[in-house]
């Protein structure tokens, strides 16, 4: 039998993707469930030319910055990766993420990151879970992946979800011991909704109707304030028209359309377009219209010359934009982008793509929509 290698040592940042940092003779070395300025003895379960990954196998002397974990599934689970770490230390973790993350994939170093956003709750703050149902051997399962992403841990509660999240989850469990259930289950936290496909969100006093299995911002008391900060640069001064791309049922839309002439949204997905029609309809929004279609095909074809756009809000999914949708953007000649994404890393290399058409990176605002995981928020501000 081949002897383990362990190692003690101090760990030193964390990197994107929620593993501690730690070095030792030129190696770089991995370990999840560590906080900044643990001393911690590790196994090393992998090594490469330049890194290792290590298991965290005992804290020998405790980070200043770790705290208690109230998740009893936390290290299991794979939801969540900083719960060990006290709120304050993970907003400026991801602070410095986002700094580097833009300075290594977007080769952006010179632009402030400004100090993330914290959500107003750090638990019970998310009103959607998607869950997956398994059963194997007469068991049944539901939950989330584990931290190796190849099974289900089964929970019977999720401390960063809305209670009434964690009432349908207990209510699915005891429908015959969930062996019923299909392969995946959105929950989405009440109320639930004006019908079984359409699910109701509130944002700043505004009701929405969402398509059940559609897109709608999960941080319950956090997206009041997207919405703002993504309307700062659309109210500095009088705007004709407005893209709001990726709009999904017409958040940014509705919320903003007042702050131009013209709003004009676009959305591939058909059921969530219909849904934004009818959200600027009930709020009684004249000056939006809504197009079908993928983003790039609509920039591209849309008469710039007759109807300059003057700013473009785009909300990309985790992947980013679409060689395509670059490509649009970046010979419509548009002189703002508010670019929002949740996967800084894909946000960036678009950023260093937008610059080869002559963009420049004006300001990068984090918000923590997603406290206790490795995710962030990023609203980037672009400029021709």
């Amino acid at each position: 039998m081949t002897m383990k290698e362990t190692l003690t040592l101090e760990i030193q940042t964390i990197a994107f993707g929620g593993h501690g940092v730690a070095r030792t003779g030129g190696l770089v070395v991995f370990v999840p469930f560590t906080a900044p300025g643990d001393i911690a003895k590790i196994e090393i379960t992998a090594r490469k030319k330049k890194y290792a990954r290590g298991r965290l196998l005992e804290i020998v002397e405790p980070s200043r910055h770790r705290t208690q974990p109230v998740c009893r599934y936390y290290g299991q689970c794979g939801g969540c990766a900083y719960q060990h770490i006290d709120y304050e230390s993970q907003l400026k973790i991801k602070q410095a993420q986002v700094r580097e993350t833009f300075a290594r994939i977007g080769g952006v170093s010179t632009v402030e990151v400004r100090e993330v956003i914290g959500s107003p709750a750090a638990y019970a703050y998310r009103g959607k879970a998607r869950l997956h149902a398994v059963c194997t051997g007469g068991e049944a399962k539901l939950g989330f992946m584990d931290v190796s992403g190849g099974e289900v841990t089964d929970i019977g509660r999720c401390e960063i979800v809305d209670e009434s999240i964690n009432e349908q989850i207990g209510l699915a469990k005891s429908i015959d011991g969930g062996s019923g259930l299909p392969d995946d289950l959105i929950f989405w936290s009440q109320p639930s909704g004006r019908s079984d496909d359409l699910i109701s969100r509130f944002v700043q006093g505004k009701e929405f109707s969402v398509p059940r299995d559609g897109f709608f911002q999960a941080n319950l008391y956090l997206t009041d304030r997207l919405v703002d900060e993504a309307g700062v640069v659309l109210r500095q001064k009088e705007r004709g028209t407005v893209m709001d791309a990726c709009c999904g049922a017409g958040l940014f839309s509705v919320l903003l359309a007042s702050a131009c002439r013209r709003m004009i949204g676009v959305e591939i997905n058909e059921k969530s377009i219909a849904c934004a029609r009818a959200n600027a309809e009930r709020h009684e929004i004249s000056n939006a219209d809504f197009i079908c279609g993928d983003l790039g095909s609509v920039v591209k074809s849309h008469d710039h010359r007759k109807d300059p756009i003057d700013l473009i809000i785009v909300d990309p999914p985790r992947t980013g934009l679409s060689a395509a949708a670059l490509e649009a953007l970046g010979g419509a000649g548009i002189p703002d982008i508010v670019y929002i994404s949740c996967n800084p890393a894909t946000q960036a290399r678009d950023v260093h793509l937008l610059g080869e058409k002559g963009y420049v990176l004006a300001s990068l605002q984090p918000l923590d929509m997603f406290p206790q995981t490795q995710h962030i928020e990023v609203i980037a501000l672009l400029r021709k």
